[in-house]
Formats: C-alpha cells, structure tokens, sequence
C-alpha cells in the first residue's frame, strides 16, 4: 500500500516557537527563568505540571543534601514567585555598665568605706568554709577570693555526696593539700581529679580503700611531698610497694615521689619488708608514722636505722605498736637529726629509758605526756 501522507505542520506552531527564541536572545531576559516550550499537541497528551508547594514545618536538609554554591553572577529571581516573605524586628538594648572589682559598690552607687587591700587581708584570716560564705556575698568578693591564695588547704574530710561540679570548683582554686579521709568519693573521681592538680603537695587518703588509692599510680599525678593513708586495712606490703615505686618491664625500678619527705602509715597492716620499700623508695624521707601496727617490732627499727635514713629521718611515731622495746631506743640513737619520737602506749617501753635517751641526745630534748620525746617550747597536740 502506498504511505500515508505525512500531517501538514501548522504555521501558527512554528511562529510561537520562533518568537520564543527570540525573546530568550535578548539581552535584558539573560537572567529571567525562561518560559516553557510550546508543546505538539499531536505528539503529547497528557502535560505535567510542577506547583510549588511548601509544607507547614520545613525539617532542614542534611548536611550532605546542601545545593551546590551559586555562580557569582548572583541568584535566578523568579518574577512569578508570590510566596510571603517573613520581617523580623530587633531592638537594641543599651549595654550594661561594667562592675569594677577594685572596690564594693553600695545600692546608691557609692564605693565602699573598705578598700581593697583591707579586704584581702581580713580574708587570710578566715576559714575555707566562711571563705565560701563569704562567696556568696557579692560578685566582686566573688572575683576576689577565686585567688588561689586563699585555697592552699581545702578540706573534703567526711563529706558526704561529691558532685562534678565540686571537683571543678577544687581545679579552679589549685589546692596544696587535699583532704579526702573518710569522704565519699570514687575511684573515677580521683583518677580525674589528681592529675589537673599540678601545685598539689599534700594528699590524705585515711579510711579509704585500696582501689581508690590506686590513682596515686598514674603518670600524671603530681609530685607529692607527704602522703596520709592511715587506717586502710587492705593496705599491705605490695599495695605499698606499688604505691611508692614504678615498675618497668626490663628496667630497674625507681621512686615514684623522690621528694617525698612525709609518709602516715598508722593502722595498716605492714610487716618488715614494709620497711626495706620505705628505705629504698623514700630517700628524702623526713616524717614516719608505723603508729598502731603489730608488724612492727625491734627488728623492723634495726633497719631502719641501718639505712642511709638515718640523715634525713626528724621524726617517727610508734605509739600504739605493743612489740616494740627499750631496745629500739638505743638504735635510734643513730639517727644524726631525729628531735620528735613517739612512744605512747608502748607498755614494753619504759618512762626511764625515754629519759636515758633525751640526756644521752646532743639536742635539747623533753619528755611529756609518759613517752612523747621533743623539743621543749613546742605545741603538742595529742
């Protein structure tokens, strides 16, 4: 069969598109989103037609979803879009005038009659916890009393709950002693705390477990001149050791606190090799306390006055430990700088040999309270 005549194109068709183009081409439309192609009715049936809707909670799109940058000739502007642009308003506020921490400002605008220096110096008189009262006054004695200064010792002895917020507070004020005996607080509480105390000399621990102990094992803790862990009864002979020295694989062990000149050690139960770690580990020693120990007898004294300790040793506390003697008083006799020995409640150690000790002493030495040997003109406190 012959082949149907193809359909005649339409003039009016192609004069649209012609003047499409031409509108397209010209210059002042370069930016304007141009208008759609007219369709071939005979080609297409069905015209799909794209309405901008916008929902009523728009979630925002992933970081990985964002549009490319535009170009920059600037952003297409849709002359047709009539969707409501929103308006927001901004009040300006006049800015607060500055609180001087110089002096203490009164409620009609006047200075206080008290200067600062005298402040600063009444303070040094106060207690941490009227210090922390006294916090809560205003906001420039707050400012003030932030000054390390004033926090050398804080005291945490017996607390109960520690928050976060209170081991902040102790980072902020840079503590030389830290008292934690008998306190509430854990093991990862002290493993954060300790190492951000970098001025920290002094540590109590009494009453406290093994594992919080523990902490004073790491690298970052500071370097500690006196140590308190009275009356920890895991505290054993290897705890000890561990405590006082570091151990490398394939290396010699050496002190963990070089300089520590301070070790409490009363109602642990340690035996002599507790001592032979003290003499090894603690070469600076100067204060020793074994008081209240069963472990402890003549022998554990012999060596500790065979020991290069004997020129640092001032003094040592034995009260309370039932098998010492009369006997260790003549060994004590060795140690070159010893002034304070304390015998108290030792029943095999007499008021006769104490006494035979201070004349036989080349310092000025006493006898009070039954057995406590020290100099004369000092504070005792039992």
């Amino acid at each position: 069969l012959p082949e149907a005549p193809a359909a005649p194109v339409k003039e009016e068709v192609i004069a649209v598109k012609k003047e499409e183009t031409d509108r397209n081409k010209h210059p002042n439309n370069k930016h304007k989103k141009p208008r759609p192609q007219a369709l071939d009715i005979e080609k297409e049936s069905t015209v799909e037609v794209k309405t901008k809707s916008k929902p009523l909670l728009q979630t925002p799109k992933p970081l990985l979803d964002l549009p490319d940058p535009l170009p920059a000739g600037g952003e297409d502007v849709d002359e047709d879009d009539e969707t409501p642009t929103e308006t927001k308003t901004f009040t300006l506020e006049e800015p607060k005038p500055e609180i001087s921490n110089e002096y203490v400002s009164l409620e009609d605008g006047t200075k206080h009659i008290i200067t600062k220096e005298v402040w600063l110096k009444i303070f040094t008189y106060l207690q941490p916890g009227n210090l922390s009262q006294c916090m809560r006054v205003c906001k420039v004695w707050k400012e003030w009393l932030a000054d390390p200064l004033y926090w050398k010792l804080i005291n945490l002895s017996r607390f109960g709950p520690i928050f976060p917020d209170m081991l902040k507070s102790i980072v902020l004020r840079q503590p030389v002693e830290l008292d934690l005996s008998y306190s509430t607080i854990s093991r990862k509480q002290t493993d954060w705390l300790l190492p951000r105390l970098p001025g920290l000399r002094t540590v109590r621990l009494s009453g406290l477990s093994t594992n919080i102990i523990g902490s004073l094992y790491g690298n970052m803790v500071p370097n500690l001149y006196h140590i308190d862990v009275r009356w920890v009864d895991e505290l054993n002979d290897w705890t000890l050791r561990d405590l006082l020295c570091v151990m490398s694989p394939g290396k010699e062990s050496k002190p963990r606190f070089a300089d520590l000149k301070g070790l409490q050690l009363a109602g642990c139960p340690i035996s002599e090799d507790a001592i032979k770690n003290i003499v090894q580990y603690c070469p600076n020693l100067e204060f020793l306390d074994m008081s209240y120990n069963t472990g402890i007898n003549d022998r554990v004294i012999d060596n500790l006055c065979n020991s290069p300790l004997i020129y640092t040793i001032k003094s040592v506390d034995f009260s309370g430990c039932p098998n010492v003697t009369d006997k260790s008083l003549l060994q004590l006799k060795k140690c070159f700088s010893l002034e304070w020995l304390d015998f108290r409640s030792c029943k095999d150690v007499t008021r006769g040999a104490c006494l035979r000790y201070t004349h036989s002493s080349n310092k000025d030495l006493t006898v009070t309270e039954d057995k406590l040997i020290h100099p004369p003109l000092v504070s005792v406190y039992s």
